[in-house]
């Protein structure tokens, strides 16, 4: 989302710091045990990571902080919607969040073919998308990890333009896949 100084009932990131920098050390310790006690058995998070993603999220202007509203109502409010999307993306996960699963990294085995290959159906993509520049900026802007807004932004195309090449965009994509599992 990030900042919007258009919207008049939400705090902007200094008001945001000062709320919650003012708050009193009794509602910080409420706040601390309302996250224990909704980030009981989230898989994978803790209490006190759920109240670090909650500030995270305000502070980067991720999650609205509404004025006139009392910071721990807003914090509360917000853990609770959090821990919720924590649940329901284990749901969706398949891995049972009662066994513990060790990540093992291995080491990067991109051969020289695998390079080359990668090289020439970016070439292929790109050359394919040459007719219509605007598909090649919001392509470019994918390729470089950009997504949503950054993305638009990076390209320099209007909100309208943008929005119609992204869907030619991913059109042209989806049948570059089905042309390379074809083959």
């Amino acid at each position: 989302m990030a900042w919007d100084s258009q919207d008049p009932g939400r705090l902007s990131y200094q008001e945001v710091l000062k709320s919650l920098s003012q708050m009193s050390e009794v509602d910080m310790r409420r706040a601390e045990r309302i996250a224990d006690f909704l980030g009981h058995r989230l898989p994978g998070m803790r209490g006190e990571d759920l109240l670090q993603e909650v500030y995270t999220q305000f502070l980067s202007g991720d999650r609205r902080f509404p004025r006139d509203v009392p910071a721990l109502v807003v914090l509360k409010t917000a853990m609770r919607s959090e821990a919720s999307n924590v649940r329901k993306a284990g749901r969706a996960s398949p891995v049972d969040p009662r066994y513990g699963i060790e990540l093992v990294v291995t080491p990067d085995r991109r051969t020289p073919e695998v390079e080359i290959l990668a090289r020439e159906e970016l070439e292929t993509l790109l050359a394919s998308c040459s007719s219509d520049p605007d598909v090649a900026l919001v392509v470019m802007a994918w390729i470089d990890g950009l997504k949503g807004e950054a993305a638009r932004v990076s390209t320099g195309l209007s909100e309208m333009v943008f929005d119609a090449a992204r869907k030619r965009a991913t059109r042209k994509l989806a049948g570059f896949e089905r042309a390379r599992e074809g083959s």
